[in-house]
């Protein structure tokens, strides 16, 4: 009798450790940002005039140690049930100790983006690398913004709009 009780204890505190971890690894997948330029954040940036990270169904995060002062990758995921795309634009801000002002391009207004749209499967993530070095020139060191559309489509010309956003630091 004084096995099984034991038995049933064990199991009990195997279970409860399972719980303890997936929640720890949920609290870091939905907060988690560390300081190595790997981010996933749903911070709302209020500072920005893009409503951004409010679109569960999509995240994007920035692949670890692909950041340099003129170019970053992106990994954008889609979880929804039609199909997640994404275009080529973006914006990028810089911090400037207490609020997000976006960087203006170094062409003088003069940019056209391609008309492109990448699809993003559910459930399979894709890659998209980021060069800016044409468009806002070598960054130098800060923490900067980066800030994506993002289209839950339905079908031709049926589509929400969402942009998503990371923070990446640059040495």
């Amino acid at each position: 009798m004084g096995l099984g009780k034991g038995i049933s204890l064990g199991v009990t505190f195997v279970k409860r450790m399972l719980l303890f971890f997936f929640v720890i690894l949920e609290a870091l997948v939905f907060l988690g940002c560390n300081n190595q330029n790997t981010y996933f954040t749903m911070e709302e940036y209020e500072s920005t005039p893009y409503e951004v990270n409010n679109y569960s169904d999509a995240a994007m995060v920035i692949v670890e140690d692909s950041v340099t002062n003129t170019g970053l990758t992106l990994k954008l995921y889609y979880y929804g049930e039609d199909e997640g795309t994404t275009g080529t634009w973006y914006t990028l801000f810089v911090f400037n100790g207490s609020e997000w002002e976006e960087l203006p391009d170094i062409a003088d207004g003069n940019v056209a983006w391609y008309s492109i749209a990448y699809v993003v499967e559910k459930n399979h993530p894709c890659e998209l690398k980021i060069n800016w070095e044409w468009l806002f020139g070598e960054l130098p060191p800060g923490r900067y913004l980066v800030v994506k559309e993002f289209h839950n489509s339905r079908g031709p010309g049926d589509y929400d709009e969402y942009n998503l956003a990371c923070e990446f630091t640059t040495q």
